[in-house]
């Protein structure tokens, strides 16, 4: 294990608790961001979604919270993921509006990706307080540069977040198949995804479009 990620999406008590679904605490996160760091883990990645009327007015006192702790915090898109969210446009926060509320109070330099592929856009504060990250898959989709998968629990592999079926895994992992042909198997499904649900969203394609929920593959 060489890196932690965890889910903060607001440093108040009350606003945590309910957008939880009243099954959370944020005391909860601090003691795990206590117990990760005294375990090792100098610089977690503290995940943040944003939404506009719920949580968008506590992100500056996030940032002024984490900034200096070593943690960097990665302010992510309300994204349309699996069909419980019942998710809105205009609830959606770009991070180029939250990257100009943040750069009012604490200027920002922009950073090279680590890789090629990196989600995140890496930005620094001027005053080396710090980075901080933004997903945009929204506002700036990513697709054609993305290189993530899922694996859901019952053995189907997922190319995207947005997809509404998996590829099985389970079934010839069952039948005794190698790690060659399971690698094999891998790379032909990678190698034929057309996956692009950000780029075309709101599009008739997508209107009436299944999505897989996030608890099913570990989000």
């Amino acid at each position: 294990l060489r890196r932690i990620t965890l889910s903060i999406d607001t440093l108040d008590a009350i606003a945590y608790r309910r957008l939880s679904g009243d099954r959370g605490e944020v005391g909860e996160v601090f003691a795990a961001i206590d117990a990760a760091t005294r375990a090792g883990f100098s610089s977690l990645k503290l995940n943040s979604v944003i939404m506009r009327g719920v949580n968008d007015a506590h992100v500056l006192d996030m940032v002024d919270h984490f900034r200096g702790s070593g943690h960097v915090l990665r302010f992510i898109e309300y994204m349309d993921v699996g069909t419980c969210n019942e998710w809105r446009q205009d609830l959606v926060v770009t991070s180029a509006e939250l990257r100009e509320r943040i750069a009012a109070r604490w200027p920002l330099r922009a950073l090279p990706a680590n890789y090629g592929g990196e989600v995140a856009q890496r930005w620094a504060f001027a005053d080396d307080g710090g980075e901080i990250g933004f997903i945009s898959s929204v506002s700036e989709p990513f697709c054609g540069d993305c290189s993530r998968a899922r694996l859901s629990a019952d053995g189907r592999l997922y190319t995207c977040l947005f997809s509404n079926d998996g590829h099985d895994l389970l079934g010839p992992l069952r039948a005794g198949a190698s790690d060659a042909e399971l690698s094999a198997l891998i790379a032909a499904v990678w190698s034929s995804r057309d996956d692009r649900y950000s780029e075309i969203r709101g599009s008739t394609d997508t209107s009436q479009r299944r999505h897989v929920e996030m608890y099913e593959i570990g989000g």
